[in-house]
């Protein structure tokens, strides 16, 4: 246990932090003392003298909230919750901060906090069904979900999430009534639009469609909240096969959603250029005491390769827990490379992979239902993967390629949620992205080449059998004939493909692009010109 010198030192550190103005670094260390001994009075005082700082510390984090620097955000949001705990706003606003950033068992825990003081918050109970979907425990979401309903302040956002949850476990029906529900209350929102639209397959019946064009009319189609009701017509008129029309709108949405991320692609590059610098040669690897518990199983790739096809055929293993696309090692390898560009020596060290093998450990382990094996399918891990070799040697990897024609189309045709694929609004961004990838690729099977296995999707809707075999023997699990029918996986699906994972495996997805060969003449000129095709 720390010693009562370890308070005082804290409280001296405090005292000083405040009088220099450091609200956030003072609240941090009185919280510090108070988790340790909760009954200490004069870390209870110094947290009471900086409580008149609280308006301060929230006009702070809404700047940063606004400005996208969701890491500031959450330390103002911290120290204001520490300081207000009764205030459920705060707690809230913790929690939705937090999911951001991707950062789902720390959201539940803020979002806990405000429920144990107010059971029938609606806010609360729908950021708690969020975070729960993201775990993996869709049960215990809709559970949470089903008890927001009936507050009409937070019923659309209610109905959309039990939506996304809906569709996740593949009932489309039951996910477009939620959706039709929620736009009746909020026919003014794009995003239910876009929702909704990948919902339902159109018919040139289907009323949705009109509401739509009517809505578009209404707000222009060059407004910045116009990019997900284009992405919706496009999805519309593909379904109907008027194609041209279709085309015309994802155009405009993929030029309205770049011009909002303000995507640059040379800033998007610099951590690649930082990882092949820091992983010149193979860094010495961390000393490793006992082995992972859960083992790691991490399924990489350019987005829409298929990895989601990838989880699901590993997930029929007995004892494997598919944890959908975490962001654990991206968050921390990014801190990591952050605290190595401040050092005046900029070099990998021993004592970076052991603090990051332990860090990826602690988190991973949040995600876990006590599984011994659990599976990270977030496709951009790929720009990790020697992070990963040399902190987690017990895990395995796996690389999913497919046709890069057939990649680039599904990229472009989709709006994703979030900002990590903000290179995917624009032909050229695509193409330079996965020149990217490519050459990262070889770049890391040159330093570890016995520890990437490289599935190739086309091998494996053509001849499952003997490429899931290979596979169960990369990864170290008992095949068995259950790796034939993914299809029959019951895991959640939050990714865009939901739907064609829960088909039997089918070959004819990688031609798919060819109804708008004409459309995607740029595209194929593009990839040809990086070499790519």
């Amino acid at each position: 246990m720390p010693s009562a010198d370890s308070a005082d030192s804290l409280l001296t550190r405090a005292k000083s932090a405040a009088r220099a103005g450091d609200v956030v670094g003072a609240v941090t260390l009185y919280r510090a003392v108070r988790e340790r001994f909760p009954s200490n009075k004069r870390a209870g005082q110094g947290l009471q003298v900086l409580k008149p700082k609280l308006p301060e510390l929230l006009t702070a984090a809404q700047a940063a909230q606004g400005g996208g620097r969701w890491a500031e955000a959450e330390r103002l949001l911290v120290a204001a919750f520490t300081l207000a705990p009764d205030v459920s706003q705060i707690g809230t606003a913790l929690a939705a901060c937090r999911l951001e950033m991707g950062r789902a068992p720390a959201a539940l825990r803020a979002v806990v906090a405000v429920l144990d003081r107010d059971p029938g918050n609606s806010v609360a109970l729908n950021l708690k069904g969020r975070a729960l979907r993201e775990m993996g425990q869709g049960a215990a979401a809709e559970d949470s979900l089903r008890a927001a309903l009936g507050h009409p302040e937070t019923e659309a956002r209610t109905l959309n999430n039990l939506g996304i949850l809906a569709r996740a476990r593949g009932d489309r029906m039951a996910a477009a009534d939620h959706f039709r529900r929620a736009l009746a209350l909020m026919p003014t929102d794009a995003g239910l639009h876009r929702n909704l639209a990948y919902a339902i397959t159109y018919t040139e019946e289907e009323p949705h469609l009109a509401e739509m064009r009517a809505r578009l009319a209404a707000i222009g189609p060059d407004a910045a909240e116009a990019a997900p009701l284009h992405f919706a017509l496009f999805k519309a008129f593909d379904d109907l096969g008027r194609h041209q029309q279709g085309f015309a709108h994802l155009q405009a949405g993929n030029r309205l959603e770049k011009a909002r991320l303000g995507y640059d692609f040379q800033t998007d590059a610099l951590p690649y250029a930082l990882s092949r610098a820091l992983f010149r040669s193979v860094p010495e690897p961390a000393a490793v005491k006992t082995a992972a518990h859960p083992r790691p199983i991490f399924v990489t790739g350019l987005p829409r390769s298929g990895t989601t096809l990838v989880e699901r055929v590993l997930s029929q293993a007995e004892g494997v827990q598919p944890c959908g696309e975490l962001t654990v090692v991206q968050l921390a390898v990014g801190e990591m490379l952050r605290e190595i560009m401040g050092r005046e020596a900029r070099q990998i060290t021993a004592a970076d992979i052991a603090n990051l093998r332990a860090r990826l450990l602690e988190e991973l382990a949040e995600y876990s239902d006590g599984s011994p094996v659990m599976i990270d399918k977030m496709p951009l891990d790929f720009r990790w993967i020697g992070y990963l070799c040399a902190a987690l040697p017990e895990a395995r990897i796996v690389h999913v390629a497919r046709d890069p024609m057939a990649v680039a189309w599904s990229i472009y045709r989709l709006s994703f949620v979030g900002q990590g694929n903000a290179f995917a609004y624009d032909i050229g961004d695509i193409a330079r992205f996965m020149v990217l990838h490519r050459d990262l690729m070889a770049h890391w099977r040159t330093l570890y080449p016995d520890r990437i296995f490289d599935l190739d999707y086309a091998r494996l809707v053509e001849a499952p059998e003997p490429v899931t075999r290979d596979l169960a023997e990369a990864v170290g699990l008992d095949w068995s004939g259950d790796w034939l029918t993914p299809e029959r996986a019951e895991a959640q699906a939050l990714t865009a493909s939901a739907e064609q994972v829960r088909r039997p495996i089918y070959q004819g997805s990688n031609a798919a692009w060819r109804a708008y060969e004409t459309e995607l003449a740029p595209l194929q000129a593009a990839l040809n010109q990086a070499g790519l095709i």
